[in-house]
């Protein structure tokens, strides 16, 4: 099932980095740490967040064993799925502004058919026909709830954070490239300025800090895949000179690239 990921530790973790995407996110077991732009939020099982753009945050496994290590499940929301359902459900009859990220505790409607989609894995050959199916249930159920408002803003109600959406997405697809702030602000049919107030609002970054934090997350997952050449790593994510990428990937991570290489993967 490409739009589930479940992740699992069996020790407490240090702080990293890492992108939010549009996803609803449901801590299982132990505990884990949170922060986006600067605001905490402590996890324990039964917790459960979703954004509606990709977000920069930090994360930090808090509790976790052998006998009880963490557990935690990713779900990509689709947007398309969404919007479909949107269009046999009724408005609601208020709309507040919606947020970037909710955070909250789940509910069982909502995790019946999220169950449902787990018990698959116990028999792939059901997957093909039945994943899209408890999937679809599932994001309906999200719209029947509390976080209902906030998931009508992915299905494109909210013309404003659905033009942050697309811009943020061609960021983290392009990041490598170089990037024309009027363009791309042309692009979703925007003026500069309002592109730049409406960006840092709603993922706490501005364009061009957004799109060198892509890189640098990118640069660190090649690290971590087994390229120990920095320089090309450098190149390879859209830096022009190798120094200012070290500079800017231990401002980011707190160690130099060639020393987090040792940490990434202790056997090299």
């Amino acid at each position: 099932m490409p739009s589930l990921t479940i992740r699992s530790a069996r020790e407490p973790g240090t702080y990293a980095p890492g992108l939010f995407e549009a996803s609803f996110y449901l801590l299982l077991q132990g505990e884990k740490r949170l922060t986006f732009a600067g605001l905490d939020h402590i996890f324990r099982p039964g917790m459960c967040a979703a954004a509606l753009v990709g977000l920069p945050f930090s994360h930090e496994v808090v509790e976790a064993s052998a006998d009880e290590p963490y557990i935690g499940l990713v779900l990509r929301l689709d947007a398309g799925v969404i919007a479909s359902l949107l269009i046999d459900m009724p408005d609601p009859p208020t709309t507040s502004p919606a947020k970037t990220i909710t955070v909250m505790q789940s509910d069982e409607r909502t995790l019946d058919p999220l169950a449902r989609l787990l018990s698959l894995l116990d028999t792939p050959s059901d997957i093909a026909v039945l994943a899209p199916q408890f999937e679809r249930e599932f994001c309906y159920r999200l719209l029947q709830g509390p976080m209902g408002t906030q998931l009508r803003q992915i299905g494109g109600h909210g013309a404003r954070l659905g033009q942050i959406r697309k811009a943020a997405e061609w960021i983290a697809d392009h990041a490598d490239q170089p990037m024309r702030i009027d363009r791309l602000a042309e692009s979703v049919s925007m003026s500069v300025t309002s592109f730049h107030r409406h960006f840092k609002a709603i993922t706490g970054y501005a364009p061009l800090a957004y799109q060198r934090y892509i890189r640098l997350l990118d640069a660190r997952r090649l690290l971590a895949s087994g390229s120990s050449n920095v320089t090309s790593i450098a190149f390879a994510t859209g830096y022009a000179s190798a120094s200012q990428f070290s500079r800017e990937y231990k401002k980011c991570f707190g160690v130099a690239p060639s020393n987090d290489l040792a940490l990434l993967r202790p056997s090299a």
